[in-house]
């Protein structure tokens, strides 16, 4: 580590100091230069110079300025823990050596920390001559300590920390009896000084939850949670402009499909999102969550701006059944209808509407089966388009794929809007599922069915996702993880499909970093014990 102390005599000599009105050969200057001289040559400046140098005495002369940042060891190298920094890597001469895989090195303080954990493992030092200097218990009193503390929970650091202070006064104590200034053994005291409080500036990584120890659902939501928590750092919700009410014919399904002879004046909006690509689905996602959760909605049919389309989404504003309120996509064009029935949404698509006009995902499969027979289009082609779709959602399908154009921005929607509304970081899920599908990896026949690779398939799994959202959050609170759910078992599946060398947040940082989102490293979370 370089430390910034006092500069040389020779740096000050070259560096004039200048004041407001005062030329560099007035007599003020003169005797500032003077003074300056003196403080130069003061034991404690030479002493803090020397001190400074020894810290790392491998590094060259020219080496660039230190980063301040940092750096996670990654193959043969290391990359920065700031996805946005884009300047050079650090002289290889301040990397430490012994710097394992995964393991964070914070190049201002020589801290090494456990990727997974956190924890501090180490206090970067190249030896010194002068070391032994240092009595031996004292030593190895730092030699412990500098382990880091065994966990990150506040009454660990409340114990932890005052050893530290300890410590650095008892190497003060025996450097006022037998380390007189300017001598080598005041040299390898102020170093252990200098190390000791490089380790009290930061004893943990950053504030985080602990890693569990053996249940792979939980380790894959504290990365998806670790994602989606950056994702939504850049996200706005999306606002919702209301239009005019229209009249809406009711039925009862609980008696016939058929229309009653009433109708229902229904509110409606234009969801808009902001942003571009991932953010701007993330922050629709999140704009119809804020709809169906506002008191203010009863029933309203939003429409969503997909390319040149406009998909429209029923909304039902939350009850004693339905706390957070519900949604469901609804087709193109398709016949809308209030459903008296209170087993039902609300507002839907009445079940005796043309096969074209169906939004489910077992008739999403149907109708992608059956325009694919009639076009000869394979899954991966049709992947490829809804990830284009994906960054530039203000973009149609080409033109080849006319005929899919409006079931692709409904299967867009369920999978990018509504089922995060439900459950934010499964957006990262609904686009691993497009990528599996376009590398020909898996099929949309395996995804869809309801017991499907895709998590929110099946019954039950809009409660299942907001349980599953519910859990990330309390693992970021260091509280137990439930059991974990059919929607959490599935997203672990797949992490682990995709993980690359066991990481399990690998796929989701990937993600991130193809839609440009910055922010700090995704934590390495392993995938078992």
């Amino acid at each position: 580590m370089r430390t910034q102390m006092a500069r040389s005599t020779h740096e000050r000599a070259r560096q004039p100091v200048m004041r407001a009105g005062h030329t560099t050969d007035s007599p003020h200057v003169s005797q500032l230069r003077a003074r300056q001289g003196e403080l130069d040559q003061s034991p404690r400046v030479r002493a803090l110079s020397r001190v400074g140098t020894s810290l790392n005495p491998g590094a060259p002369s020219s080496a660039a300025p230190i980063q301040r940042m940092e750096w996670r060891r990654q193959g043969a190298g290391v990359v920065p823990e700031d996805t946005a920094y884009a300047g050079p890597a650090p002289d290889l001469a301040l990397i430490p050596p012994g710097l394992l895989e995964h393991q964070i090195w914070d190049d201002a303080t020589n801290n090494i920390y456990d990727g997974a954990t956190g924890l501090l493992r180490a206090n970067h030092h190249v030896p010194q001559p002068g070391d032994a200097l240092v009595p031996g218990d004292l030593q190895a009193q730092f030699d412990m300590l500098s382990e880091g503390p065994p966990a990150a929970s506040k009454n660990v650091l409340k114990n932890y920390l005052p050893k530290l202070n300890t410590l650095s006064k008892n190497i003060g104590a025996w450097m006022a009896k037998e380390a007189p200034p300017g001598s080598e053994e005041e040299m390898a005291g102020l170093r252990l000084k200098a190390r000791i409080e490089a380790i009290k500036s930061r004893p943990v990584l950053r504030e985080q939850p602990t890693l569990p120890p053996d249940n792979e659902s939980a380790r894959a939501s504290l990365a998806l949670g670790g994602a989606a928590n950056r994702l939504h750092d850049h996200v706005k919700p999306g606002t919702d402009t209301p239009g005019a009410p229209i009249d809406v014919n009711v039925i009862d399904s609980a008696i016939s499909e058929d229309p009653t002879g009433r109708t229902r004046s229904v509110s409606t909006g234009e969801l808009t999102p902001s942003g571009d690509g991932l953010i701007w689905w993330a922050s629709a996602a999140q704009g119809l969550r804020e709809v169906a959760e506002s008191k203010k909605t009863e029933s309203k049919l939003l429409h969503l701006p997909v390319g040149s389309g406009r998909v429209p989404i029923g909304v039902k504003g939350p009850s004693k059944s339905l706390l957070k309120g519900e949604f469901i996509v609804l087709g193109h064009g398709a016949p809308i209808a209030y459903d008296e029935n209170p087993n039902q949404q609300g507002l839907r698509t009445p079940g005796n509407a043309g096969a074209e006009h169906k939004v489910s995902y077992p008739e999403f499969l149907k109708r992608l089966t059956h325009l694919q027979a009639a076009e000869s289009v394979d899954d991966p082609v049709l992947a490829q388009a809804m990830l284009a779709m994906v960054k530039n959602p203000a973009e149609d399908p080409p033109d080849a794929l006319a005929s899919f154009h409006n079931l692709l921005r409904e299967m867009l929607v369920t999978w990018m809007v509504a089922e995060p509304a439900r459950h934010r970081s499964v957006i990262f899920n609904s686009v691993l599922s497009l990528q599996e599908i376009a590398n020909g990896t898996h099929k949309f026949a395996d995804m869809l069915p309801d017991d499907g690779l895709y998590p929110m398939t099946g019954g039950g799994t809009a409660k299942a996702g907001r349980k599953a959202e519910e859990s990330e959050r309390n693992l970021f609170a260091n509280k137990a993880a439930h059991p974990p759910t059919k929607v959490e078992n599935r997203q672990k599946d797949q992490l682990k499909r995709t993980a690359t060398g066991g990481d399990l947040s690998s796929p989701l940082e990937q993600v991130l970093l193809e839609h440009g989102i910055g922010g700090t490293r995704l934590r390495y979370v392993p995938q078992g014990p």
